[in-house]
């Protein structure tokens, strides 16, 4: 089986979308960075973030084809979204994590001051925005990967600046979801901290 970076690498070719994909898959912090600073919380340590953006990637795409939302519009309010919305916006939807986190030892993370500043579901909707701005060609499909990205916690008490309100944004919402808990589900106290 291949790492997450070559199976990303590869569906973004098979896909037609490496030219965009690029910004992230090409960034060298992306392979190794932690999802989480925190040992119980989805997705520690070295590699983690690659790890769980690829989990939420494959979530996405075979979700969509088996629950039929498979289309020839872009995403929209009522429109079904097409794989290369799919996958961009799982590509991207965590990638502002490379400024929350930072290895303090090795294998030893922490959060940063930006954590507070900018949470990462923002930063990440930023670093989507400006790899449209460098690659218009996505301009047609920027607005709903954006809404998803910024959904993808699912309310704003979870750090989400809005409520998913398309097919998409439920869809990456719930597949993110999906692996983040499996993978706390792994952690002794996940249960004090998620209120279960």
């Amino acid at each position: 089986m291949d790492d997450p970076v070559s199976s990303l690498r590869k569906l973004a070719t098979e896909i037609g979308v490496n030219d965009i994909a690029s910004i992230v898959l090409d960034d060298p912090r992306f392979a190794i960075w932690s999802a989480s600073s925190f040992h119980y919380q989805h997705h520690y340590g070295t590699g983690q973030l690659a790890q769980h953006t690829f989990e939420v990637v494959s979530l996405c795409l075979i979700n969509r084809r088996t629950l039929g939302m498979i289309g020839l519009g872009i995403d929209g309010l009522n429109k079904m979204p097409t794989e290369a919305t799919t996958f961009l916006a799982a590509l991207h939807h965590d990638i502002g994590k490379l400024d929350d986190y930072t290895e303090v030892a090795p294998g030893n993370w922490a959060g940063t001051p930006h954590k507070r500043l900018v949470h990462h579901v923002s930063r990440s909707a930023i670093i989507w925005s400006r790899a449209v701005d460098r690659f218009p060609a996505y301009r047609d499909i920027e607005e709903g990967v954006l809404h998803a990205i910024l959904a993808h916690h699912g309310t704003r008490q979870w750090g989400s600046p809005v409520a998913p309100k398309s097919r998409l944004a439920w869809l990456l919402h719930l597949c993110d979801q999906m692996s983040a808990r499996l993978n706390d589900a792994d952690t002794l106290d996940v249960v004090k901290h998620y209120g279960a």
